[in-house]
């Protein structure tokens, strides 16, 4: 069995550089901070993605968003995050970007309903210009 070649920690403020960069890289807006987020890291401690946590007013736990550092793609770090996050919350819910429902549809996620989505977090597509590129969709997997 080969490990991966990284591991998966909380964040810490001294990331907040890496995190954002990688955020910035991905037309996304900078994280205030690091509440939520579990970071994965290479064996320098160096972050190569990221994965944010929000729990909704309805109680339920959001992704928003996963990042992974380009490079590192295809090492299985945007999936080890969620499936991490799935072992600890049991139920996660998302709004995917349209060009990474794939991903998710991998991952077992299935299509909800936008009027089930938190609206804290459907605020984040509500009047955003690239809506229409975006072409987001709400999505959830439920282990419970």
């Amino acid at each position: 069995m080969t490990l991966a070649p990284f591991s998966i920690r909380d964040g810490r403020e001294a990331d907040l550089d890496y995190l954002n960069a990688y955020a910035y890289a991905e037309g996304m807006d900078a994280l205030a901070g690091v509440e939520g987020v579990r970071v994965a890291v290479n064996d320098e401690d160096v972050p190569v993605g990221f994965l944010r946590i929000q729990v909704g007013a309805d109680g339920v736990a959001y992704v928003n968003p996963v990042v992974t550092c380009a490079p590192w793609r295809g090492w299985g770090v945007g999936r080890a995050l969620v499936e991490e996050a799935i072992e600890r919350y049991g139920r996660l819910r998302l709004v995917a970007r349209g060009a990474s429902i794939p991903f998710y549809r991998a991952l077992s996620f299935e299509d909800f309903a936008w009027s089930d989505v938190a609206p804290e977090i459907a605020a984040d597509c509500d009047g955003c210009e690239m809506y229409e590129e975006c072409t987001p969709l709400p999505m959830e997997r439920n282990i419970l």
